[in-house]
């Protein structure tokens, strides 16, 4: 079954740290049971019993039109299809657009299927997290929240001018520029800029 294919891959945790402060040392960090976001009561925009999986709130979004074809080339629609709750930081036309032409043909080769995954897992997490409970957790951690990602990279999430505003460790930064887009098994929040490693 979907579930079973991929509950180990979605079996990760949602790391929190209040970032502003971090030292050499490190501060004390907060962990949280990915089960605590299966249900998303802190916003009233997200439907638990949506009709959609995530991969199908993608397929049926023109804005996600590449984003689509680069499921779909991974082979990961049946992992974002699972009945394991998850969140989809879904990068848009204009984000691959800022990719380059060239360097995203050759990312959907056959041949590049495994990197193309890499670069994919880098925007899930497990459990359902709305816009909602982010902004409760950047304001609960100080300013900012470590996300630990499928591909177990961080995120950090903050919040500028009224934007949540994801940040990679080379330094790319996207805004959720179309949160909260229901799905059954999960979330999608549509962002301006393709995150995590090098294309």
């Amino acid at each position: 079954m979907r579930s079973q294919a991929v509950a180990a891959l979605l079996g990760l945790t949602l790391t929190v740290a209040a970032c502003g402060s971090q030292d050499g040392g490190g501060d004390p960090v907060k962990r949280i049971d990915p089960k605590s976001l299966e249900v998303a009561e802190a916003s009233g925009e997200v439907e638990p019993d949506a009709i959609l999986r995530v991969d199908e709130v993608v397929l049926r979004n023109p804005d996600l039109s590449t984003l689509a074809r680069a499921i779909k080339a991974a082979g990961l629609a049946e992992a974002l299809g699972a009945d394991t709750p998850m969140t989809l930081f879904a990068p848009d036309n204009g984000a691959f657009d800022k990719v380059g032409v060239d360097a995203l043909a050759e990312l959907l080769l056959p041949a590049n299927k495994e990197r193309l995954a890499t670069v994919l897992k880098y925007h899930v997490i497990p459990g359902r997290l709305t816009a909602a409970d982010l902004r409760k957790r950047i304001g609960d951690s100080g300013g900012s929240v470590e996300i630990v990602t499928l591909q177990g990279e961080r995120l950090n999430a903050s919040v500028e001018l009224d934007q949540i505003r994801l940040s990679d460790a080379s330094g790319n930064v996207a805004s959720i520029a179309l949160p909260d887009l229901a799905a059954s098994n999960g979330v999608v929040h549509g962002i301006d800029q393709v995150l995590g490693p090098q294309l």
